[in-house]
């Protein structure tokens, strides 16, 4: 969105429109804020996420790991192959964090339970 309204820009500084050429400006500068906002978001929640699993039975992830992550992903607000890396790495987080800690491996769904939770059921 970010690089249509820059477009736009350059297109009505040579018709000479002003009026969309403030516009334009003003939706570049805003979808570029909003996409350092989202990508600083996304960072944050990875961090989170990792420390809130750091004594889970099934998975504890790397709160390092996840951090420098997040750092890529605010990289790739502005540059496209951090961006090509980060997307396809926290789409593979979050399919790992669900099929461990929301499931299990043989494509059953529920909450998970520590080996302590299943030996008081039993």
């Amino acid at each position: 969105m970010s690089n249509a309204a820059f477009r736009l820009f350059v297109r009505s500084a040579d018709a000479e429109s002003v009026g969309i050429g403030l516009a334009s400006f003003a939706v570049t500068v805003l979808a570029s804020w909003l996409s350092y906002l989202f990508a600083a978001v996304v960072a944050v929640a990875l961090i989170m996420d990792a420390l809130a699993l750091r004594d889970h039975p099934a998975w504890n992830p790397n709160p390092w790991l996840a951090g420098a992550l997040g750092l890529v992903h605010v990289a790739g607000a502005v540059l496209a192959i951090p961006y090509l890396f980060s997307v396809p790495a926290i789409g593979y987080y979050v399919y790992r964090r669900r099929q461990r800690v929301d499931g299990t491996d043989d494509g059953e769904y529920g909450p998970a339970e520590s080996s302590n939770d299943r030996l008081g059921l039993e």
